[in-house]
């Protein structure tokens, strides 16, 4: 399992007040170090500090997995290159480590993930990229509305579709975005107990549906007194308890 030893994203620097992104990096550091000298258990530490230090960027969730892995905890692993994926979708490292953890599965369920039809570009850009590049065809569209007012007020021939065009692509990948960003409230989510059963309803009157295996990537519908109702890929539902299931939405917190 691959980590560079790299600086945090400038993106996410920026976005931090200086202290916090000083000390975000400085426990990543301090994670990478304790890596290479195998010492993964205090690296595990470092990069969830960095976390909570507001460092969540594809670098920390990759060597957080990492961590997790070389201490036999491959579900949680899994759940960190998840999340690191999911703001990093074309990865190669973090996608052939996620590929290494589904063989090793128990349960072969396809993950459900973004990128189906219409919004099928979110299979290769994240939604902070979406919606910058919305915003950039956006400002480009409206200062070709300007260009073409101007060239008219002068008689000059004008295109007639351009910018329009160069909006609506905006305002198509803002809304892809925008609706990938809502989603993270039914989420997918990583199975962590060796084997759990799901329930067909919350307390006595529930009986066994489906058993699934740690590693198991499902997607979360609706949340109940510590509970969630995850459904399969064939639509088959049922009821597990919050604590066996590690969210792989990259600003939720990350179970220890």
């Amino acid at each position: 399992m691959k980590t560079r030893c790299i600086a945090l994203s400038a993106w996410l620097l920026l976005g931090l007040p200086q202290s916090a992104a000083a000390d975000a990096q400085a426990d990543y550091d301090r994670g990478m170090a304790a890596l290479h000298a195998g010492d993964a258990a205090t690296a595990q530490d470092a990069f969830q500090q960095a976390l909570a230090q507001g460092g969540r960027d594809p670098a920390v969730y990759h060597a957080l997995g990492n961590a997790l892995f070389r201490q036999g905890e491959g579900a949680r692993a899994l759940a960190a290159w998840r999340r690191g994926q999911r703001l990093a979708p074309r990865n190669g490292d973090l996608a052939a480590n996620i590929d290494k953890a589904r063989l090793d599965a128990t349960d072969r369920i396809d993950p459900p993930g973004p990128g189906a039809g219409p919004t099928f570009w979110l299979r290769f850009l994240s939604p902070a990229e979406a919606a910058l590049i919305a915003g950039l065809l956006g400002a480009i569209g409206a200062l070709g509305l300007l260009l073409r007012a101007i060239r008219r007020r002068k008689g000059a021939p004008t295109p007639a579709w351009g910018a329009e065009t160069l909006i609506g692509l905006g305002g198509g990948l803002a809304l892809g975005a925008s609706v990938a960003l809502a989603s993270r409230a039914a989420d997918t989510a990583i199975v962590l107990p060796a084997e759990v059963a799901a329930r067909s309803a919350l307390g006595p009157d529930g009986i066994d549906l489906f058993v699934v295996h740690a590693g198991a990537e499902l997607r979360r519908v609706e949340p109940a007194a510590g509970h969630w109702l995850v459904a399969l890929p064939d639509d088959r539902r049922g009821w597990l308890p919050e604590d066996a299931l590690l969210s792989t939405d990259p600003e939720a917190p990350f179970k220890p």
